[in-house]
């Protein structure tokens, strides 16, 4: 071997020494291709550190038949009745006299009851809203 193929040796083996991290002797032997480079890859962790000791799984109590649904009282519905309409009866230029028997002043144009409540009379019908 010539000098210049020892110095392209040397020059190579340094080179994958320095590439790989392993002493310039330990590359004699041929690297790994293939199958058997990536068992050795599947065999190295994975992340570093020391593996953490098992831990037992937390026991968590049920709460199945602790929790109850929330009762809400039942609900009361009051109706107030429809009153009958009233009719008007007979009418004068200070009001009308009603089917039930109260009068109806008229103040202005409109027809106001004992009650205070503002009436007209429609179609005869006294309607009090």
């Amino acid at each position: 071997m010539g000098a210049q193929n020892l110095r392209t040796t040397v020059v190579t083996l340094a080179l994958l020494s320095a590439c790989t991290g392993a002493p310039a002797g330990e590359l004699a032997t041929p690297v790994a291709t293939g199958a058997s480079a990536s068992a050795t890859a599947a065999s190295a962790p994975s992340r570093g550190g020391a593996p953490r000791p098992y831990q037992a799984p937390i026991a968590v109590p049920s709460a199945a038949g602790q929790i109850r649904s929330p009762t809400l009282p039942s609900p009361v519905i009051t109706i107030d009745p429809v009153p009958r309409p009233t009719f008007t009866g007979p009418c004068d230029s200070a009001g009308c006299w009603g089917s039930d028997g109260t009068r109806t002043n008229a103040i202005g144009g409109a027809l106001v009851r004992p009650d205070g409540r503002v009436c007209q009379n429609v179609g005869g019908v006294l309607q009090c809203p």
